[in-house]
């Protein structure tokens, strides 16, 4: 029989922490108040974390690992086509950044909690290897160069980010949501067509 191993005060405290920041949002949350909901002292926080920045951002890396982990078991699930993966995973990314966690945390506070650069820090390696995966199978497919797929990939990425402060900065963020994963979707759909097309002109 397999034994779980107990949670550590900072798993505990991460937990905790990313269950108020997500009901109540950044501002609303004190110290105290994750530690209580812990069960800890406010000095177990600060032995853990350098503030309460601190321990958002580890929230924040909480949420991206479960980002990364749905999008990519349910887009591998799909077994789709190299052109599609990209589709489907875009579609998934957008799922997992509709949870109420991910959106709180990751869209509406994160960008003015943490700074512009941490935020983008926070999410690119995870974005940019999920996109750059999908991507290196059309070069593996031979439907792309894969001495480009570095570039596109940050390129696509940077799509992503202008879409989500879009969302950011709305007065009706699941509304902006569907917009942007409506425009996001669509120029992907668009960069595939060319790289259809692309490949179509490169056969003899």
């Amino acid at each position: 029989m397999m034994s779980t191993a107990p949670l550590t005060n900072r798993d505990r405290l991460v937990a905790q922490a990313r269950r108020l920041f997500a009901e109540n949002g950044y501002a609303a949350v004190s110290v105290d108040e994750v530690a209580a909901a812990a069960g800890l002292t406010k000095g177990a926080v600060y032995y853990q974390f350098k503030d309460k920045t601190d321990l958002f951002r580890a929230a924040c890396d909480a949420v991206m690992l479960d980002v990364a982990r749905y999008v990519d078991v349910s887009t591998m699930a799909e077994g789709t086509h190299p052109l599609q993966e990209i589709v489907v995973g875009g579609g998934k990314m957008f799922d997992a950044y509709e949870a109420a966690d991910a959106r709180r945390l990751l869209l509406i506070d994160g960008p003015s909690v943490l700074g512009f650069e941490q935020w983008i820090a926070l999410q690119e390696p995870v974005c940019i290897g999920l996109i750059a995966h999908a991507m290196g199978h059309l070069g593996e497919a031979g439907l792309l160069d894969e001495a480009i797929v570095p570039t596109l990939s940050h390129l696509v990425f940077g799509a992503f980010v202008q879409g989500a402060l879009r969302i950011a900065v709305a007065a009706d963020p699941q509304a902006a949501s569907l917009e942007v994963r409506a425009a996001t979707l669509t120029l992907i759909r668009g960069f595939l067509a060319g790289v259809t097309q692309e490949a179509q002109d490169r056969q003899p």
